[in-house]
């Protein structure tokens, strides 16, 4: 088999999960299904089984495939709330934990079967303080980071509302509110190094080297300020693939739109460097989703709203654009067939 011809990846778009897989120099895509249901958000590929995958809706809740994403099944129970914004799943417990409008997280332990309401976040002193700026102005779990190398640790992004942390598997919560942003968008633990911790925000990128109890501003070189998710690579940890745009979401209405970069970080985000290789000049969709393949760290990807992805094979020194026509998209999940 060719280099990277073993290439897949799961969109979650505005409507509708897809998956693209690597032909030679194209990518074939196919809709694998939700339509109707929303935003798909967080496609996840059980770490037990590939063939069973998760999803989560903003109008139906939570969804399990058991033959790779032919037919679906609802799996909402326990789950108060349907508009799911993070799905994410221990890959040695299996545990799942999920993400929702108004903030919550729920929790799964028996693959999905189930639900059990981690109800304690919701009793910290601080959620008084959560909104978001669009009525009805309610907050919600945008971001879930599970690492099996900090055992009982999840960190939640709260948009808005700073981060949250749990260090009992989801059963005790604190809210991070020192020198991290408000509107926080993701959080993200470096492979084989929890105590290394990234957080993107609407305001620009933050670092963590103990495990996110404190935190530190970190924007040298980066241009752009309104975030999403922060690519890490496995074999590289030094290495960090993200994207931004200039502006808040009302403002990629502009005729210039979200005017969007992509970056690259050669040391776990103490500084960045803008790519511009193959990117047209002004990038009027606004990035959503990014993803690396954990086998070769020069491999990322970049969703944008306007349905497209780039690529890069090079570590970012060109881009190109390998898929367009989907409806918007969310997030990205790649994996190996």
């Amino acid at each position: 088999m060719a280099k990277g011809s073993d290439r897949k990846i799961l969109i979650g778009t505005i409507d509708g999960l897809y998956e693209a897989v690597e032909n030679g120099s194209s990518w074939n895509t196919r809709l694998l299904g939700l339509q109707g249901t929303g935003i798909v958000r967080y496609p996840v590929i059980d770490a037990e089984d590939p063939r069973r995958l998760y999803a989560g809706t903003s109008l139906e809740g939570m969804f399990r495939s058991e033959d790779g994403g032919v037919t679906w099944q609802e799996i909402n129970r326990g789950i108060l709330y349907k508009e799911i914004f993070s799905v994410a799943q221990n890959p040695k417990t299996y545990e799942l934990y999920v993400g929702t409008q108004p903030a919550s997280v729920f929790k799964s332990t028996n693959g999905g079967d189930s639900f059990a309401e981690c109800v304690k976040l919701k009793q910290l002193k601080t959620t008084k303080e959560w909104t978001f700026p669009n009525p009805p102005h309610v907050a919600h779990v945008k971001h879930i980071d599970v690492t099996p190398d900090a055992p009982g640790r999840v960190l939640g992004a709260v948009e808005e509302g700073w981060l949250v942390r749990s260090d009992d598997d989801g059963e005790n919560w604190i809210n991070i509110t020192e020198h991290v942003e408000f509107d926080s968008h993701t959080v993200t633990s470096i492979p084989g190094q929890p105590d290394h911790v990234l957080s993107t925000s609407g305001q620009g990128f933050f670092r963590s080297e103990d495990g996110g109890v404190t935190w530190e501003e970190s924007m040298e070189g980066l241009d752009c300020r309104y975030m999403t998710h922060v690519a890490v690579s496995p074999k590289r940890p030094e290495l960090l693939y993200t994207a931004a745009a200039a502006v808040p979401p009302p403002g990629w209405r502009r005729p210039e739109g979200a005017a969007a970069a992509i970056y690259r970080s050669e040391n776990q985000g103490k500084s960045w460097q803008r790519l511009r290789g193959g990117l047209p000049d002004l990038i009027t969709a606004a990035p959503r989703g990014t993803a690396i393949d954990p086998e070769d760290p020069e491999v990322f990807f970049v969703g944008m709203t306007d349905g497209s992805v780039w690529m890069s094979e090079d570590g970012g020194e060109s881009l190109k654009q390998v898929i367009t026509g989907l409806p918007g998209v969310q997030t990205l999940t790649f994996s190996h067939r």
